[in-house]
């Protein structure tokens, strides 16, 4: 039985999450004491910024979401929503004031701490230099090692500065000496203060490898075994235009729109004479085409790779597992060579219960939850 004091092991990895739990205690410290028993309601997509990308990434982020309204942290107040939107499409995210001791516990939170009114008071000096409002700011105390509250938010005030499209990495490299990564998941906050600032999305390099002649379209999860199979293991996959964009990435929202992603081609038919062979695929990508022949996907055997591949079918249509590539790593579980999933996969992983794709629903997630799984690396051919 799950001791409800006890955070979920996956919860330090989550970023967003921590962020929004740590967003409904701020609320909890601004209610006067008589307002205490209030419920704090958060909106689901503003708070978990990932949701908006409709991927397999936000599918799984929202699958740990409903994680914590069965723990009883929270309770998800659903929208109304068509046929054809996400679950979480204008949802609420409701926290009782009976579960703000459990989240103190789990967050290492003492209530209204003083680092908190510290950070209150540096972003409120500085309010005239924010041109949108301040209330996310004043919300959620962005502490930086070796650096005080008044030069956080003094690095703040300087993306001001900045009258040009930008990514996110690149203004947070320039603003905050030279960091990259201290405004991942913080569009949200720029766009709060800085309405005017056009924050432009990060392409997503894909890689294609293009043999002579291909007759369909072969996406890979991992990074070994696009490259070996770019060098011809297994045979099965000779005869397909192979396909690399690491992990998640490959089943971006905007992966097939020409400003979201560059194609780099490689293989002899992008050096081949005629450009065709290249144009031909572009146009299947980007202009969405008649499909240039079936579609596979093969990545690890494992909650999180099924979850890509249904995906991917949103993106793609009728993609499929592949079974050249899962077969032996089926008969692998079988035989009890892989590794358990539950550690792994209660960090991270949630069984996407069906992808639409009949082999991987009736064969790849069965064996999964019965077996355990196996990383795409392991040697097939």
């Amino acid at each position: 039985m799950e001791d409800p004091d006890v955070a979920p092991v996956w919860l330090s990895e989550e970023h967003e999450l921590e962020t929004l739990l740590n967003a409904a205690l701020d609320r909890f410290d601004r209610q006067p004491g008589e307002l205490r028993e209030r419920d704090v309601s958060l909106p689901a997509e503003r708070f978990l910024p990932s949701l908006q990308r409709s991927d397999a990434g936000a599918d799984q982020l929202w699958s740990l979401v409903v994680d914590l309204e069965r723990r009883g942290v929270l309770r998800i107040r659903r929208g109304r929503i068509g046929p054809y939107d996400p679950p979480w499409k204008g949802a609420k995210l409701a926290f009782a004031a009976a579960g703000e001791s459990a989240l103190r516990i789990w967050l290492k939170r003492d209530r209204a701490p003083a680092d908190l009114e510290r950070w209150r008071g540096a972003v409120s000096a500085s309010a005239h230099l924010f041109p949108g409002s301040c209330e996310a700011l004043l919300a959620r105390r962005i502490a930086i090692e070796h650096r005080s509250p008044e030069d956080v938010v003094a690095a703040f005030a300087r993306v001001g500065g900045v009258n040009r499209a930008i990514t996110l990495r690149q203004l947070s490299a320039l603003c905050f000496w030279g960091d990259s990564k201290v405004l991942d998941e913080r569009a949200d906050l720029i766009t709060a203060l800085f309405p005017q600032l056009v924050i432009r999305d990060r392409a997503i390099v894909v890689a294609v490898h293009l043999p002579l002649r291909w007759d369909g379209v072969l996406f890979i999860e991992n990074q070994d075994t696009y490259t070996y199979a770019c060098a011809g293991v297994p045979a099965e996959a000779a005869s397909l235009a192979l396909v690399y964009a690491s992990g998640f990435r490959s089943s971006a929202e905007r992966v097939r729109s020409p400003g979201g992603a560059i194609l780099h081609f490689a293989g002899p038919g992008a050096r081949s004479a005629e450009a065709a062979a290249v144009d031909r695929f572009e146009r299947w990508w980007f202009d969405q085409e008649k499909p240039i022949g079936p579609c596979w996907f093969w990545g690890d055997l494992d909650f999180a790779g099924m979850q890509i591949l249904k995906t991917l079918r949103a993106r793609f249509g009728e993609v499929s597992a592949w079974p050249p590539g899962y077969a032996p790593m089926v008969e692998e579980l079988r035989k009890e060579r892989g590794y358990s999933a539950g550690v792994e996969m209660g960090r991270r992983q949630v069984d996407p219960q069906r992808t639409g794709c009949a082999y991987a629903d009736d064969v790849l997630l069965p064996v999964i939850r019965e077996r355990g799984q196996v990383d795409q690396e392991f040697p097939v051919g």
